[in-house]
């Protein structure tokens, strides 16, 4: 008995990293992506590999990228929404706190959805203070709930430079990533397991970042794109399915 659930537990761990493979080499070479592959995914394998330890995989992910993309950071909009994204963080962990562990599931499957509609409406609105405000706020909620931190902040730079978007949108999710880590601490959801469950699932982090240097020049961003929206809308119906049924 002891043995089979060795065994279950090293392949759910094998599956775990390659899940964070695969999604770290769409963020690498599309821009964006990794939350929205491996939250449903991984949280279809188990429920704790989220939100702490997939955010913890993805700060190190988006250090990798920020580091790499430095000079294209767009400074003036990361201070104008970094308010708004400490309030969101804050109410996030207070509102992950509250829900029923059965919800979880649920949750994250409505906001990996909700996250696709917002992607899919091409919504461009006139850059303004409030409006970074109000994007970081969302990013810091959505990001806390579920790890995925990524649309608001896409609905803000999509009219920026692809290189200014990227470089920003992963020194957002760094320090996005820190604060919602930090406040599902406070909340004693983010603690010595899940620790250990984020660093069982940076071998894959690693492998993926690296794949994606390579198929960077192979794989184009529109498909990319394209992958990350099939698999991470067909996990998410499969995660409310299985949350409800």
């Amino acid at each position: 008995m002891i043995g089979s659930l060795a065994t279950m537990a090293t392949v759910e761990l094998l599956l775990a990293n390659l899940v964070v493979c695969f999604a770290a080499f769409v963020q690498a070479s599309a821009g964006i992506g990794f939350a929205m592959i491996a939250v449903p995914l991984l949280v279809l394998i188990d429920l704790t590999y989220a939100p702490g330890p997939s955010l913890f995989v993805m700060m190190f992910l988006s250090i990798a990228m920020a580091v790499e993309a430095r000079r294209h950071i767009d400074r003036q909009g990361l201070a104008t929404l970094l308010p708004g994204l400490c309030v969101g963080t804050v109410a996030g962990a207070l509102l992950l706190g509250a829900l029923p562990p059965t919800w979880f599931g649920l949750v994250f499957g409505g906001i990996v959805l909700l996250a696709l509609i917002v992607g899919q409406l091409g919504l461009a609105l006139a850059a303004s203070p409030a409006l970074y405000g109000a994007g970081g706020f969302a990013a810091g909620l959505m990001g806390t709930i579920s790890g995925i931190h990524g649309p608001p902040l896409v609905v803000l730079y999509q009219r920026a430079a692809h290189a200014t978007a990227r470089a920003t949108i992963a020194l957002i999710f760094v320090i996005a990533s820190i604060l919602s880590l930090v406040s599902l601490y406070l909340e004693g959801i983010f603690r010595e397991p899940q620790l250990l469950i984020g660093l069982s699932m940076l071998p894959g982090l690693i492998l993926g970042y690296g794949l994606a240097h390579i198929g960077r020049q192979l794989i184009s961003e529109s498909l990319a794109r394209a992958v990350m929206l099939i698999v991470a809308g067909a996990s998410a119906i499969v995660l409310i399915a299985k949350s409800v049924w």
